[in-house]
């Protein structure tokens, strides 16, 4: 097989039970479903981390979060360390990407070219990308238009003579109002309650904007002569609970389900109106995807593409009193993966447990790229040929002070306190010494994951618990702390 091009299709936040065929948040994802009807989708793919940085930092580099050196995203991944997109440049690709990348949240050096030039060569080319731009993410953009940072969203915005809209909307949805960050979990402020429209036409909110510039690089990548790469990064479904009034319209019927083990701080209609939102989001995500296919199918590249459909992390939408991600709770670690293309298999489904870090070492193989040698991803490729063969039996995640291992139906979670707040918790140390906070649990039967299983199951118990003491024993530091 020549080396096909690769779209990447990456939401931020979009939890995976609530993409593609049947799915649980009742959202309706044609292109999505149509993407599963010809490709491999995985039922149990988590994330390596659930949160932006450290997430996008372990498919970068193909190392679990112990290994990646990305460890919150108070931290960049070092732009002149090997990773997949220089990988990919080396193998003859045309790398590019658009949207919030979220591997240089060191320093706010965006530019309104998206480039990181801002103090000495590209930041972003020397990552390995030939082509696109990197934007802020929606709080981030915000800051940077504050402080004064140019960045490609609100230079768009300007130009069009909307960013005062933009802006004046966000204020109305910090707590408090353009603040330094979202609150710590667990409550929800007014990033989530507020669930006003924008006053933003449809083609200049964030994600619409992105999806044009998507467009544009697959045009580009098509006239380029050789194989091209795009990473697509979209905004939403992320708070703050932003739609236009086109998308709040077309959401208006849906009814989305409540929360599970929700905390007595939040009507149910206020749930829903979030959900209905988010459910919206998604909906027009999964438009620009449909978009993004259709223009692919036009240029004759569809046969020679692999298209992954995929996301950095899962959103806890109020489940158990807890919103965004974050912890090692299922819905803040379980994304959607969806892969089809040529010597991918159709209309299959793989239950057994995934990982969004072999999408690396998978991208690689497709490319005929040269391996990094001693990471931790795994290739995916054998079992898209043939979705009956095995692949792992476990896959792991964590972030601060807590890991997680999780083999398809159980899960081990060490370290983890909900008492903790987050900033506290993502800055801390795992330690290795188990003590009451290390349980077994089993979340497709205890969607709550509040029974702890070690006594009922004690060698499923050790088992687990070794395979998690033990991924994260070595450490292999490589980020840049934000000063």
């Amino acid at each position: 097989m020549r080396q096909p091009n690769i779209l990447l299709f990456m939401p931020d936040q979009l939890r995976g039970d609530w993409a593609g065929p049947h799915n649980a948040g009742r959202v309706r994802t044609p292109a999505l479903d149509r993407l599963a009807a010809r490709g491999v989708r995985f039922l149990r793919a988590i994330c390596p981390s659930p949160i932006c940085g450290p997430s996008r930092a372990c498919l970068a580099s193909g190392y679990e979060y112990d290994r990646a050196g990305v460890r919150n995203n108070g931290y960049s991944a070092s732009p002149d360390a090997p990773n997949l997109y220089r990988q990919l440049r080396d193998a003859g690709y045309n790398v590019m990407t658009c949207g919030k990348l979220d591997l240089l949240k060191g320093e706010p050096d965006w530019g309104e070219d998206g480039q990181h030039a801002l103090h000495g060569p590209s930041r972003l080319q020397r990552l390995g990308f030939t082509g696109g731009l990197d934007s802020a993410g929606k709080h981030a953009a915000i800051f940077a238009h504050r402080d004064g940072h140019p960045e490609p969203y609100f230079a768009h915005l300007k130009r069009c003579g909307l960013a005062e809209t933009h802006w004046s909307d966000f204020a109305a949805r910090r707590s408090p109002a353009l603040g330094a960050d979202a609150l710590d979990f667990p409550g929800a402020g007014a990033n989530y309650r507020n669930t006003a429209a924008t006053g933003l036409p449809d083609e200049a909110y964030c994600d619409n904007w992105i999806g044009a510039c998507a467009l544009s690089l697959i045009e580009e990548g098509a006239k380029c002569g050789k194989p091209w790469f795009l990473q697509v990064n979209l905004t939403g479904p992320h708070e703050p609970m932003d739609v236009t009034a086109t998308m709040a319209a077309g959401a208006a019927g849906l009814d989305p389900p409540a929360p599970v083990a929700p905390v007595a701080d939040m009507t149910p209609e206020a749930h829903r109106a979030i959900r209905r939102n988010y459910a919206a989001m998604i909906e027009n995500i999964d438009a620009i995807f449909g978009r993004l296919l259709a223009r692919i199918e036009a240029l004759g590249q569809m046969q020679d593409t692999v298209i992954v459909f995929t996301s950095d992390h899962g959103e806890m939408l109020g489940d158990c009193g807890y919103w965004e991600k974050f912890i090692p709770h299922q819905a803040s670690l379980h994304v959607p993966l969806v892969i089809a293309g040529p010597a991918v298999a159709q209309g299959a489904t793989i239950a057994a447990p995934t990982t969004l870090l072999d999408l690396h070492a998978t991208f690689v193989e497709m490319a005929k790229a040269q391996p990094l040698p001693g990471n931790d991803s795994r290739s995916l490729a054998h079992q898209l040929a043939d979705p009956a063969r095995s692949h792992r039996d476990v896959v792991h995640a964590g972030l601060g002070n807590w890991r997680a291992v999780y083999d398809g139906r159980f899960k081990y979670v060490a370290g983890f306190d909900p008492r903790l707040p987050r900033k506290a918790m993502e800055a801390a140390a795992f330690a290795a010494q188990p003590d009451q906070s290390w349980r077994l649990v089993e979340p497709e039967a205890d969607p709550a994951e509040a029974t702890d299983l070690s006594a009922r199951y004690p060698d499923i118990a050790a088992r687990l618990r070794a395979s998690l003491t033990a991924n994260a024993s070595a450490g292999r530091p490589t980020g840049e702390k934000r000063a």
